[in-house]
């Protein structure tokens, strides 16, 4: 796909930021450059464009290179670039989606446009867009209205609409207290609520979400797909940024592979980006990160992990269902995985207490057994618990915990659950 906008030395923004937010979506972007930028992290302190003719050949030859599924506009600084930009955009890549980001201003608040721009942008590529995504201040110039809340960015986006764009997408990341971006189609409006995710501003995150943006929509998913898909990744990628001196820059890609020889032996347990699974941007800063896609939730492979038996003075067993894949809604025994630091033993009440809430007097180990799942190889404690205190009540990845005679349970969730109560069926307890 062809990305047209401006260069960042920084790295965090601009075609920089185009180039890794769409090879994170798994598309390949070539590029177009409009201007050259004297940016840092924190602010844009000069810019330069280039002719309409370096900008028309640049767009000129990668057309004639092979076909473009798709096309993203960011900095394009004046008239004479867009109007360049919607001629080959017409002529040589229509209809594949293009998706034009009004890059009037940084996000620190430096203008990166001339005169005349945010007209010829109304003018000769928002009629052809099929997504828009102006933030607050590029909304305003683009309407003439303020744009200042949810209701005024609703309005907004339908004035948009109605001079010709597919959708529009208008970013709320400077709204007051939570940010909120409010998609509008001519089918009505969608609200995208979020949450701060780290203090102060974020530099690059409007061509990120544009970019990722464009590769989904290229790649052929609808516009609101691609706009849900786009923010997972963001708030993923910015969960992963790291400080500069002049503000915080997104973490665009995974981190860096195992070295030679690992200095730090936790980083065996650092998390990853990605679903293991489906692909899907993992979510989640405390504890385990969980897939909004398929439901997986991460644990570090080879895992040890445990299982307990409980029982009551009837006989019955102590089951859960579980709330999460894999197995979402079979039942199991209580268990789950040990944590860093974690012993066996605690890593048993702690599962307990979280998935039923109910307190053991004490812990029996009673041997031990391995499984292959879903999330890999698991070596497994299997422990008894004894004086049970407190009441029933589902937590963490159960939705319901029940009393259940051995020989009526179902089919367990996992193999070496099934074993184990084999086990006990056979030794009569």
């Amino acid at each position: 796909m062809l990305l047209v906008g401006g260069t960042d030395p920084s790295g965090g923004a601009g075609l920089f930021a185009d180039a890794k937010a769409v090879a994170a979506m798994g598309a390949h972007g070539c590029f177009a450059i409009t201007a050259l930028t004297v940016q840092d992290s924190g602010r844009v302190h000069s810019w330069s464009p280039v002719t309409p003719r370096q900008l028309h050949d640049q767009m000129l030859v990668l057309c004639d290179d092979g076909p473009l599924h798709g096309m993203k506009t960011g900095m394009l600084g004046g008239v004479e670039a867009v109007e360049v930009t919607a001629d080959i955009y017409r002529s040589r890549i229509s209809p594949a989606p293009l998706v034009v980001d009004p890059v009037l201003v940084s996000g620190s608040g430096d203008s990166l446009s001339r005169r005349g721009l945010s007209e010829s942008i109304l003018k000769l590529l928002v009629p052809g867009a099929g997504l828009l995504t102006p933030n607050l201040d590029e909304a305003e110039a683009l309407t003439g209205k303020g744009v200042r809340n949810r209701e005024e960015m609703e309005t907004a986006g339908r004035l948009l609409v109605d001079r010709g764009a597919g959708a529009v997408l208008i970013k709320g990341g400077h709204l007051p207290g939570e940010p909120c971006d409010v998609l509008v189609t001519r089918d009505g409006a969608r609200l995208f609520p979020g949450k701060r995710l780290v203090p102060g501003k974020v530099h690059g995150t409007g061509c990120t979400l544009a970019s990722a943006c464009a590769a989904l929509m290229a790649g052929g998913h609808g516009v609101a797909e691609s706009v849900d898909g786009a923010l997972r990744y963001l708030r993923a990628a910015i969960r992963d940024g790291f400080l500069r001196n002049g503000g915080y820059l997104i973490g665009h890609l995974p981190g860096m592979g195992p070295g030679p020889k690992p200095r730090n032996t936790t980083g065996f347990y650092a998390e990853p980006r990605f679903c293991p699974a489906c692909g899907e941007g993992l979510l989640g800063t405390a504890g385990h990160r969980n897939c909004p896609a398929c439901g997986l939730v991460f644990y570090r492979n080879p895992l040890p992990a445990v299982m307990i038996v409980a029982g009551d003075p009837e006989g019955r067993i102590l089951l859960v269902r579980r709330a999460f894949a894999p197995g979402r809604g079979e039942l199991c025994l209580p268990g789950g995985f040990m944590d860093l630091g974690e012993s066996p033993e605690e890593c048993a009440r702690r599962e307990l207490m979280e998935e039923t809430g109910l307190k053991a007097t004490s812990m029996v180990l009673e041997g031990s057994d391995s499984d292959c799942t879903a999330y890999g190889g698991v070596a497994l404690f299997v422990f008894r618990a004894e004086g049970l205190e407190g009441e029933p009540v589902p937590g963490d990845d159960a939705s319901e915990v029940m009393w259940m005679p051995p020989n009526e349970a179902p089919p367990l969730a996992f193999a070496a659950h099934n074993r184990v109560l084999r086990e006990m069926l056979n030794r009569g307890k």
